[in-house]
């Protein structure tokens, strides 16, 4: 009761700044708590509604009379998640509510229309953002959800900093490379499934973190998430995450190598030494040499083993921590990757399926398991056989454990394996040589 009474004390931009914080369904709930909280909620500067909270046709009133309580106050937040299928019909609607908060100075606007998969063609979006979006001087963080953006007249953004697009459609490829290249303080860009683009461009001075995810599904529509060219130019680009479905022309300008790069290739097909390919893989491993803090799936170690049979392999000498995803064949290749990374520090292997029977005790040892490699993680998310003698993953605690010379910290964690099985496991690696005195193994969860 106390709590209650001296946070009921707080003047009253405190606790509109307190209540900001909360879904608007749950601010509205205070105002049962006394006569002091009765009105607090219509003076929020800010919204965050999902329709399933609402009745039938009840989110286009509430939103409406909440926007009419005090129309020259802030709205500093718009955060809307509705079902777009019912509201192509009633755009106006839409068009209101976020042109209301550009001019009362919004700066988090996050949009998710829930068309649920009704886009039928390339050329068809049910909602579209209004064009004024597009001149918001207050802007900070912009996430949009399936909707669509037309080419504006003019784009300025000029403090917008971080921007997420999930299956947006775009009228043209220039529609969003002019979003991206006119928010002049952009920091962190998020891109997943977009429509209607064939050349990605990412032009930006100020970017630190880019992530691309866009792959083909098994839909008749599948083909327009499907990049053909990616042009990134961005000089102090510090982390990239990329997730496609295979590798399309590449085009890097003023580009540093980032720090931290996680890479996945979704198509086991794809194949790095066709003509089409050659240069943009060749072209990829280059800009990524330099990186500090690496992440794999199993099909993009694949590839690489694959490259560097015909090819030279870069030298990864700036890696010190490598985190790959595998299966038995990405597995069979990871020693050949390695020994392209003299110097890592600590790597961290993920198996999400069972591995086939592998034995890979003859495998060459790289040259960082005998001068730099000191921490090893090995997870397992993949039910155990009926045979521990038998599992992968022991055979490759066997490998590690018998070359790495320096390590200092062996951390396995096999989560659905059961209390009996975790203490087979254990038995058998103290009885695995070791090659490094130092070193310590822990097996999570203990048995």
């Amino acid at each position: 009761m106390e709590n209650k009474d001296l946070i009921s004390q707080l003047p009253d931009h405190l606790l509109h700044q307190i209540l900001l914080l909360l879904a608007t369904k749950d601010s509205v709930k205070t105002s049962v708590l006394s006569t002091r909280w009765r009105y607090i909620w219509q003076r929020v500067p800010g919204l965050d509604l999902n329709h399933t909270d609402f009745r039938h046709k009840r989110l286009k009133g509430f939103v409406n009379r909440f926007l009419d309580l005090d129309k020259k106050s802030q709205i500093s937040q718009l955060k809307l998640e509705f079902d777009g299928r019912k509201y192509k019909t009633e755009g106006s609607n839409f068009n209101k509510w976020v042109n209301s908060v550009v001019t009362r100075g919004v700066q988090h606007l996050v949009v998710v229309a829930s068309v649920f998969g009704s886009y039928n063609n390339n050329n068809y979006c049910p909602i579209k953002l209004p064009g004024n979006i597009s001149m918001c001087e207050t802007l900070v963080h912009l996430k949009l959800v399936e909707v669509g953006i037309h080419s504006f007249d003019s784009v300025s953004l000029p403090r917008l900093e971080t921007m997420h697009l999930v299956s947006v459609w775009f009228s043209s490829d220039a529609a969003l490379e002019r979003l991206i290249s006119s928010s002049p303080v952009l920091q962190d860009l998020y891109i997943e499934k977009i429509w209607n683009v064939d050349v990605l461009r990412v032009r930006s001075q100020t970017l630190n973190n880019l992530s691309i995810r866009i792959w083909k599904k098994n839909f008749h529509w599948d083909k327009h998430f499907q990049i053909i060219v990616l042009v990134i130019d961005a000089p102090r680009l510090k982390s990239l995450s990329f997730q496609i479905d295979q590798f399309k022309d590449l085009v890097l300008n003023s580009v540093c190598s980032p720090l931290k790069v996680d890479i996945s290739i979704f198509r086991r097909d794809f194949n790095p030494m066709n003509s089409s390919a050659m240069k943009t893989f060749r072209t990829f491993l280059a800009w990524i040499s330099n990186v500090a803090n690496l992440t794999l799936n199993s099909y993009c170690l694949e590839a690489m083993c694959a490259y560097s049979r015909q090819e030279p392999m870069p030298q990864f000498s700036n890696l010190t921590h490598l985190d790959v995803s595998m299966d038995s064949s990405g597995l069979e290749v990871l020693p050949t990757f390695l020994a392209s990374c003299p110097n890592l520090k600590s790597l961290e292997l993920w198996a999400h399926y069972p591995l086939d029977i592998l034995d890979i005790s003859r495998s060459i040892v790289p040259k960082c398991l005998l001068t730099s490699l000191e921490i090893v993680a090995i997870y397992s998310t993949a039910e155990i056989s009926s045979s521990v003698e038998n599992q992968v993953e022991t055979e490759l605690v066997k490998y590690i454990l018998g070359n790495a010379a320096v390590l200092k910290e062996l951390n396995i964690q096999f989560y659905l394996w059961a209390a009996e099985h975790r203490f087979q496991l254990s038995k058998q690696i103290l009885a695995f040589p070791k090659r490094s005195s130092a070193c310590q193994v822990f097996v999570h969860p203990p048995f």
